[in-house]
């Protein structure tokens, strides 16, 4: 709900209390669908990230941001240093507007990759982030939305009816007056009666009343997904409650993002887990098949024994023979035909062997394959409980977790590796990124990396309490920070590593440079950070 529009309202009330008289003194772009802002009021920078991507769609504010060397472009040059009048939600789609005096900053907040910024004067396009050459001196405009009154279509269903009708309530506000009325969401428009249409009108009305005048916002969950919402909803649990929207916001969109990517593993992994065990359990059913079959070696060296026992051994040409075995019952004993009698008793000696080998074979063979069924059973069922990365890591075969977003304040300083819920790993970009890093980024206890011997990025693990650090994120810090040195293409590399608090700055020193106390050494292989633990 991060673009529903009574969200929209609270962030636009919000800007505006923090934006209103303030002036934009900075305006990049870095990534496609990001634009970054450093705004001053009252003598206080404060850095907002605008991002229209398909799956963000959000104003989020940063403690800072760094500026990349290259890969810039500024924009918005004409408002720059210009008072902010105010900032406002557009009545009629997910467009929040910054006013100037003499222009309009339109944020749309679409979906589908259609989000944009655009900068306007008198409603022609002077600026824009994405599509600026089609977009520029063209007008602006908005396309109205006329949506119909609830309930005026009888085949709809009564939620999706609540959903896109003009109370704006979106599927989970609608699920929501459902749920409050004991009306069932999956009923037809046509089968409700004008008391209940009342009721959910009524219900609808509260609701709306009470997601303007909200001051606390929830994170919600359920089994996969995660909402922010303005009011609890039933049949959602309440992770965390904020008082500040964008902190909300930015909170939301990390939590989704890491949730998408835990799933997606999740199910990734128990789709090759799944796949082991049944392989492992057919091998169990044919193996106890055959031993439901173990009578073949007996049966077969009786048949042998009967078919010497006839009087012609040398007859061949029959498929089948019907004798009578030692306690006078008729046994029917299939032939080669071009073969005798002596030649298929033989076979079946060979055939009475070979089954008592098998079945020797199988006994030796199948508790050990039993084990391996039962691990497998096993590592399904933690995988399927699992409810978070960490959780796959110790429950389940080994996973990437560097991708998952961080909810550090790094703000793309440094290259950020989330290793796993606990420990994150900041590397270096060059040497001054490096001094950065180390002299004013790392806390005193976080630990400090580098490659011995080479040169290389710092790299700072936060998250690693104490005076050790487990062996699983020791190797995998130190080979990320192995990767980023010129002996990334080496066998094995030297890395150390101390607490920052015994890493100092001589003097004088070189960009870069710095001694370290008390400093511990692990041999590691250098490991990009796509590539598994």
């Amino acid at each position: 709900m991060i673009r529903h529009p009574f969200t929209l309202e609270h962030v636009a009330q919000a800007l505006n209390l923090q934006w209103k008289g303030a002036r934009i003194v900075e305006a990049w772009s870095q990534e496609k669908f990001v634009l970054t802002v450093i705004v001053l009021k009252n003598d206080d920078l404060r850095t907002y990230f605008i991002d229209v991507s398909p799956d963000a769609g959000t104003i989020t504010e940063r403690l800072n941001a760094k500026r990349a060397r290259s890969n810039t472009i500024d924009v918005f040059a004409e408002i720059l240093n210009k008072e902010i009048v105010m900032v406002t939600k557009h009545p009629d789609d997910r467009i929040l507007t910054v006013w100037f005096s003499d222009h309009h900053m339109h944020i749309e907040l679409f979906s589908a990759g259609k989000g944009n910024v655009l900068l306007t004067r008198e409603g022609v396009v002077m600026d824009a982030l994405r599509e600026r050459i089609s977009r520029i001196n063209t007008t602006f405009q908005v396309r109205r939305h006329d949506l119909p009154e609830p309930f005026s279509v009888g085949t709809c269903t009564v939620a999706h009816s609540l959903s896109v009708s003009s109370l704006r309530l979106g599927p989970y506000y609608a699920e929501e007056v459902c749920r409050r009325s004991l009306i069932e969401g999956e009923l037809l428009v046509s089968q409700l009666d004008e008391v209940q249409k009342d009721l959910l009108q009524h219900n609808a009305s509260a609701l709306v009343q009470e997601c303007q005048s909200a001051t606390t916002y929830y994170l919600l969950r359920n089994s996969e997904d995660i909402v922010l919402s303005l009011v609890p909803l039933e049949s959602w649990v309440a992770t965390d409650t904020f008082s500040d929207v964008l902190e909300a916001i930015k909170v939301t969109v990390s939590e989704r993002r890491r949730n998408k990517l835990f799933h997606s593993r999740q199910r990734e992994l128990l789709r090759k887990s799944e796949s082991d065990l049944r392989r492992t359990e057919r091998s169990i059913e044919g193996m106890t098949s055959d031993a439901a079959k173990e009578g073949r070696s007996q049966r077969y060296r009786a048949w042998a024994d009967l078919l010497l026992s006839q009087p012609a051994g040398a007859a061949f040409g029959l498929d089948i023979i019907t004798v009578t075995d030692e306690n006078g019952a008729s046994v029917d004993i299939p032939l080669n035909a071009n073969k005798s009698l002596i030649e298929n008793a033989r076979i079946y000696y060979d055939k009475s062997r070979s089954s008592a080998t098998a079945a020797r074979s199988r006994d030796e063979r199948l508790p050990a394959i039993l084990a391996r069924r039962d691990q497998e059973r096993a590592t399904v069922e933690r995988l399927r409980s699992a409810s978070s990365i960490s959780e796959l890591q110790t429950k389940g075969p080994t996973v990437t977790t560097e991708s998952l977003p961080s909810r550090d304040e790094a703000n793309g300083r440094f290259r950020v590796f989330v290793i796993d819920d606990t420990h994150t790993l900041y590397v270096g970009k060059n040497a001054a990124n490096n001094d950065e890093l180390t002299m004013r980024f790392a806390k005193q206890n976080d630990w400090w990396f580098h490659a011995r011997g080479a040169s290389g990025s710092h790299a700072v693990l936060r998250g690693a309490g104490g005076e050790k650090i487990p062996k699983p994120v020791l190797e995998r810090a130190a080979a990320i920070t192995a990767y980023y040195s010129q002996a990334r293409n080496a066998s094995y590399v030297s890395v150390v590593y101390t607490q920052r608090k015994f890493v100092r700055k001589p003097k004088g020193a070189n960009i870069g440079a710095v001694v370290l106390e008390r400093e511990q050494t692990i041999m590691v292989k250098p490991a990009a950070p796509t590539e598994g633990s």
